[in-house]
């Protein structure tokens, strides 16, 4: 046990060395790890210092779904700091401090994750047998894909770092990489991950079905329709261990429901503050950042759209709120990243591109049935049932963190949102690593 934590409280100072202010001369691109993972229980407290790291505050916890839902059409503004504003208008400065401590945190991960790949196949410990090591390695590679899907559809031209740093000078003169590049980068991972991970349920840790479903959204985003069809059916098929839940918002109402196949946890030990956007409570710190926008909550009220997924509002004091059990006093709400429903609109919209009409129809459907609207009984063009998947996906996967990257891959985001400069369809690359390193500053910035 005084091992254990020894090997914790040395992932921890490691990690805690990386945190640096704007004006440092470190990149955040570099963090030591050279001494984190030396036999099967320090390489497995590496894992859970990854995950850790997925879900702190300024990721997965909150400022990654802050900036994703409020550059939606389904969240507006309504708080009181400029840096948080500049999302909702769409003039966001490379300075911006939300930006950077996202750029950190998702590196920050991918560290971790690039330290595991590297050293586990060298720990000698008789231990740690191969399927324990594949399992590990697997989970990696599945954190180390997630981290860069979000950040390609969030910044575009990326570094992509690939080995663990041992001194501040490995990362100097890591460069951009096209987003074709990235994507590429992103499917080896996953292919990887596919073959090292174990078909046990964990909807908390990455397994195989994380791979697939991920895989299903990848290839969605790389418009390859027949494996993106493949793989989301993969999951719908696995009827034992994946089902939508009934009603609609029992899959946030309760953790790890049967329709999850990856939520981020979270638990009065391990908080995350998200819900303080949404409610103002000074007793236990509610601000009130933003609020459903008018034209979504008619939706969510329309019951040819909104149906059962009326329960993401309600009203107070003539105030319309978002809901998905957000707790501010427990902090304790979890991070949807992977579920069921999203898996029929995949193949849904995939069936669709390839003129599987009737079947993509069918797929919409099912979603439409679980959330107590009518269903559509025939569509005339392939655009048509398209218009109609995007409108399902912005009610169905509401605040988690799908419409803006949904508008963009459909060329839509533009006349939607009202953005001008196509420019900030991305975001700005962080001023300091630019500043500091070898990278290029994304366009319009």
């Amino acid at each position: 046990m005084k091992r254990f934590i020894l090997y914790i409280l040395v992932i921890y100072v490691t990690l805690s060395s990386s945190c640096k202010k704007v004006l440092d001369t470190q990149s955040e691109l570099y963090i030591d790890q050279s001494l984190s993972i030396v036999d099967k229980r320090s390489a497995q407290a590496a894992l859970i210092g990854a995950y850790n790291s997925l879900s702190q505050n300024t990721y997965q916890g909150n400022t990654f779904r802050y900036i994703v839902n409020l550059l939606s059409d389904n969240i507006k503004w309504v708080g009181n700091t400029p840096t948080n504003r500049e999302f909702d208008v769409y003039a966001v400065f490379a300075t911006n401090s939300r930006v950077q401590e996202l750029w950190t945190a998702i590196y920050k991960t991918t560290n971790i994750a690039n330290n595991i790949i590297e050293k586990v196949p060298l720990v000698n410990d008789i231990t740690f047998n191969q399927t324990d090591r594949n399992s590990e390695r697997g989970e990696a590679f599945f954190l180390r894909a997630l981290c860069y899907f979000d950040l390609v559809r969030l910044w575009g031209n990326v570094p992509i770092v690939t080995k663990a740093t041992q001194t501040a000078s490995d990362a100097r003169d890591i460069t951009n990489s096209a987003p074709a590049q990235v994507y590429q980068f992103i499917q080896s991972d996953l292919d990887s991950s596919e073959a090292l991970l174990p078909a046990t349920i964990n909807r908390n840790r990455a397994n195989l079905y994380t791979a697939k479903a991920l895989k299903a959204r990848l290839y969605l985003y790389q418009n390859n329709w027949a494996k993106a069809e493949d793989y989301a059916t993969q999951v719908i098929n696995d009827s034992a261990d994946f089902k939508l839940t009934n009603p609609y918002s029992q899959f946030y109402a309760a953790r790890n429901s049967s329709e999850s196949i990856f939520e981020v946890d979270y638990t009065i030990n391990n908080k995350n503050t998200y819900a303080t956007n949404w409610f103002q409570n000074p007793t236990t710190g509610g601000k009130k950042e933003f609020l459903p926008t008018d034209d979504f909550i008619a939706l969510l009220k329309d019951p040819n759209t909104g149906g059962g997924r009326s329960a993401l509002i309600f009203t107070v004091g003539g105030v319309t709120y978002g809901n998905m059990n957000f707790k501010i006093a427990t902090g304790d709400d979890q991070s949807y990243v992977l579920r069921l429903a999203e898996m029929y609109l995949i193949r849904a919209e995939a069936r669709a591109e390839q003129l599987k009409l009737s079947d993509g129809l069918s797929d919409l459907n099912v979603i439409r049935k679980r959330a107590n609207v009518p269903l559509i009984s025939t569509v005339s063009t392939k655009d048509d049932l398209i218009d109609k998947i995007l409108l399902e996906r912005r009610v169905e996967l509401a605040y988690e963190c799908h419409r803006w990257f949904d508008l963009i891959r459909k060329g839509k985001a533009q006349q939607v949102l009202g953005i001008t400069d196509p420019n900030k369809l991305l975001l700005p690359i962080p001023r300091q690593e630019v500043l500091i390193g070898n990278l290029t500053q994304n366009q319009g910035y």
